[in-house]
Order: structure tokens, then sequence, then C-alpha cells
């Protein structure tokens, strides 16, 4: 694309045959606009989403959803992937990259190093499986950690933020007859280990649910104050930073259209940008 727009600028600067009035003018007014569309190219930065949980609470359902608007219930579940997504947020495009976590992290630095790569995090757990809805407090304390430890120890960066929003999700709530978490104790778990969202959902049954949780996922990033500069005298784990539960009934992206970057991990020590609006419904920490 860059190199379309060098193209451009250099065809409407020397084609022949012009008369002397053109040819004077061009240079002047075409090369600018092509700087300013390279400028702005550079500028974009996709939104890093990562979307954590134990294998089979429907992580990969929830992604290609979102992406695809169709349901597909069975998935590789130790294949990573990451999805590249471009949307329309109020009257903006807005990119994504989301990063399909395997639900197997023997590979604790590679897990970590994700969590580091990521602006914005979708906890996952099945509303049918105890299990998964326990190590969300683990993971969450693995992403503060993460989070400030690439604070203190990384190198300076003008977008790191105070706090990644992590939205945690009950995914199932559709099979009544097999559920072991409620609702209630998931609210209860996201106030406790500081979420700023909790979300229950129905992959199966609804891709307005999916997409309400990407738009608000969005929305808290933009509202993430940034990082004051740290020392290393400061602590490396903090515990729930905040405490505010947030439970959507909002608006939902306006138009989606998805790629699969199959096969690929994208560097996760790049590290990218922000946008979004919706209403919500804050309770009270």
């Amino acid at each position: 694309m860059l190199s379309g727009v060098a193209i451009a600028a250099a065809s409407a600067g020397g084609g022949g045959g012009a008369g002397a009035g053109s040819m004077s003018s061009s240079p002047k007014s075409t090369p600018l606009t092509a700087l300013t569309k390279l400028s702005s190219l550079c500028k974009a930065r996709p939104i890093r989403v990562l979307v954590l949980g134990q294998s089979g609470v429907g992580k990969s359902a929830i992604v290609v959803r979102y992406l695809t608007r169709r349901y597909i219930g069975e998935y590789a579940p130790k294949l990573e992937k990451v999805y590249q997504h471009t949307t329309e947020l109020a009257g903006s495009q807005v990119t994504l990259e989301i990063l399909d976590s395997a639900g197997d992290e023997k590979d604790s630095e590679r897990h970590e190093a994700n969590i580091r790569w990521a602006d914005v995090f979708l906890l996952v757990y099945s509303v049918t499986d105890r299990c998964s809805f326990d190590d969300c407090s683990r993971a969450k304390f693995l992403i503060n950690y993460n989070k400030r430890r690439r604070r203190i120890t990384g190198p300076a960066n003008k977008d790191s933020r105070e706090d990644a929003p992590v939205l945690l999700v009950g995914n199932k709530k559709d099979l009544v007859g097999d559920r072991m978490v409620s609702t209630d104790e998931g609210l209860k778990r996201s106030r406790d280990i500081g979420c700023r969202a909790f979300h229950e959902i129905s992959v199966r049954e609804s891709i307005e649910e999916v997409k309400e949780v990407f738009s608000e996922a969005i929305r808290f990033l933009r509202e993430v104050p940034k990082a004051p500069k740290l020392r290393r005298a400061v602590s490396e784990v903090h515990g729930n930073e905040d405490s505010s539960t947030t439970t959507s009934r909002g608006l939902h992206l306006s138009s989606q259209h998805g790629t699969l970057l199959t096969g690929r991990l994208l560097d996760p020590r790049r590290h990218w940008h922000r946008s979004s609006s919706i209403r919500s419904r804050t309770h009270p920490g």
C-alpha cells in the first residue's frame, strides 16, 4: 500500500505531454498529498487483543464468530492463531490484531510474551466448567505482573498504559442444565480480580453478544490513562488495580471484514493503538 502511494506521487509529478501550468503545479501539490497519506498510514496502529482461557471454553469460537458471523464448535486446542480484522467505528476505520491463544500454557515464556504483546484482554471461561472459572484469578495475576514488569524493565514507550483493560467473559450460558458457575459468581469474581467488565454470553446463539464484548474492549482501551514513569524500586507485582466492574448493554460494531493470518505469530515485542464508543451500565466496585 505504501509503495502504491509513492508510485502515484511519482507518476503525477513526472507525466509527459502536460502544459507549463500543470507542470509547475504538480510538484507542489501531489507530493504533499502523498506525504500526508504516508504519514497517516504510518500512524495507523492495530489494537492488539489477546483471548485467554483454558482449552475448551470457546476462545476460538468467539473469535471466529466475531470475524465471520459463523459458529464452529470444534477447533484444534493447541493451535495458536493471529487474525487481522478491520471494522468501522464512529466513522473511522479501526484495525485489530486478535491472538487466539492456545489452551496449553506449558511454554510459560511464550505465554508471558503474548501477555506483554497485548493492549487489551478477553479472559474467557465456561459456565459449565468451574476449573476454567477458578483459573481466571491466576490468569489475571499473570496479566498484572507481566504488564507492570514490561513498564518497569522494558524500553520507554509513549503509548504505555497504566492498566491494560481485562474483560471477564463467561461462555456457554445456553447450556442451562450443565451450568456450574452462576451469573452472580461471575460478576463477583470480575470485581474481586479487578476486571473492567463482565459479560456472560452464548457464542452458539448470539453474534450480537460477541460483538458487544469486542466493542466494549475497544472503548475501555481508549479510556485507560497513560502510565506514570516507574522506578525500579516499585514492586513489580500489584493486585486489584481497578475494582470497578461494568456490565454492558450497548451498541455493536457497524461493519466488519476479517483476515486470518494463518501459521504466523506477530512479534510480541511490538505494540500499538486504540478506538471506539458504546453505551454501558456501571456497577459500583
